[in-house]
């Protein structure tokens, strides 16, 4: 259920919202604070998600201890100086199957098709964040590079900004005067269209059977999301943007780093991700990379052909560099948020939790079960190991991430607790 309090709603949701408001999705905000523990209440307010679509070769990713005291294996190597900042899992999944079919539940748990059986659909952990935290920045969540990894909470899938360049102009270049003209028209129409839609839908109600009604029911939850997002994009049409002036973020602005083939490309989306929670700009950022092999020296193959390597030398000697350039530009990624210390003397890495996965475990047996995972920062108390020993679902470790950004819920799709083993910082 999406979290509200009174004091967060805009004047015009108040006064055209009151159907909004008396919803399901906004009834947490009348429950009291104290009905839920205290150490639930938002300590980690962002959150990052970086998923790849076709595993990792799962012997070179998760140790071969448990604790602290592990051995980094090969593809986690890049991560040594912040080893004291993240946690791996193994044996941690969501019990599904589908293979490639199915990559799509990293991040909810559920599959598509089956959203139906589920109060919340499909939402995915991303998306149940910026339900939390996205009313406090222009964007309530970005997603980056490729779609098709994050769901809303009624079935629909977040489109990606595909290039680089969008991602710029789309958070640091001012929209013209004519654009915000158009912007505040449209707005101001949408809202209109929803308030007749929603008014006829409500006289069609009374007529329908209890199938039906539960159908329109999702058609109304549709439509009050729309509304939100309406309202909030309202707020800040007339509010200029940060303006970044780094001379080589210029040269993502101009689009010289769209093109796929530098093997600089998935720096340049981190170094966007890092951007928009450093202006805060987003508190949610998620980013899916796409197939390809990005003009790395050795690799000849696409990431999709070479994890179906069967174990065979070669595919898997390429493979190891796709994963290494991965997992060092990840790491690399980790110490930025490190080093940016933000007011009240805590980095951006303590108040912000990363996630990394991949809805496959090894691309090569097509298999969706032992993810590769890991997570970053967020305030938890890291430098571990945990072997889930596939006792717990996938499920309970994003429940304990999002109580940590504040909420107020005891499930999340598929979860049945908290993760044990994971624990806050003091």
């Amino acid at each position: 259920m999406a979290i509200f309090n009174k004091r967060n709603m805009t004047r015009r949701t108040v006064l055209k919202g009151m159907g909004v408001s008396l919803t399901l999705p906004l009834m947490e905000s009348l429950m009291p604070r104290n009905t839920f523990a205290a150490n639930r209440i938002a300590a980690a307010q962002r959150m990052v998600v970086v998923t790849v679509p076709f595993g990792m070769v799962v012997d070179n990713f998760h140790p071969a201890q448990t604790g602290t005291k592990y051995e980094l294996p090969s593809t986690l190597q890049p991560f040594n100086k912040v080893r004291d900042e993240f946690t791996v899992f193994s044996n941690l999944d969501h019990d599904v199957r589908g293979g490639h079919a199915a990559n799509h539940t990293l991040l909810s748990g559920v599959k598509s098709t089956e959203r139906a059986g589920y109060p919340d659909g499909n939402i995915t952990v991303d998306q149940r964040a910026a339900e939390l935290v996205g009313h406090n920045t222009r964007f309530p969540s970005l997603v980056f590079w490729k779609e098709g990894m994050s769901f809303t909470r009624t079935g629909v899938r977040v489109p990606g900004v595909a290039r680089p360049s969008d991602a710029f102009k789309l958070m640091f270049v001012d929209d013209s005067d004519e654009q915000k003209k158009f912007n505040r028209a449209s707005i101001e129409s949408s809202g209109s269209i929803l308030d007749a839609i929603l008014e006829d839908a409500r006289g069609l109600n009374r007529e329908l059977g209890k199938t039906d009604q539960q159908k329109l029911e999702e058609y109304f939850s549709s439509i009050r999301e729309t509304e939100k997002k309406l309202a909030l994009a309202e707020g800040w049409t007339d509010k200029p943007k940060p303006h970044i002036t780094d001379p080589a973020m210029m040269k993502v602005a101009d689009g010289s780093r769209d093109t796929k083939i530098g093997d600089n490309y998935i720096e340049v989306w981190l170094d966007l991700m890092y951007l928009a929670l450093q202006t805060d700009s987003t508190r949610v950022v998620s980013m899916a990379v796409e197939n390809g092999n990005w003009g790395l020296d050795g690799v000849t193959d696409s990431y999709h052909t070479l994890s179906h390597h069967g174990q065979r030398e070669d595919p898997l000697r390429q493979l190891a560099i796709i994963e290494q350039h991965l997992m060092q530009n990840l790491a690399r990624f980790i110490e930025r948020l490190k080093s940016a210390e933000q007011p009240g003397g805590k980095s951006l890495l303590d108040t912000t939790q990363v996630l990394f996965g991949s809805g496959l475990g090894s691309g090569s047996r097509h298999s969706n079960t032992n993810l590769p995972l890991i997570l970053a920062g967020g305030g938890w108390n890291h430098g571990q190991h945990i072997d889930a020993r596939r006792k717990q679902p996938l499920c309970n470790l994003y429940l304990s991430m999002l109580q940590r950004m504040g909420a107020e819920q005891d499930y999340f799709n598929r979860s049945n607790s908290t993760l044990t083993g994971l624990e806050t910082v003091g």
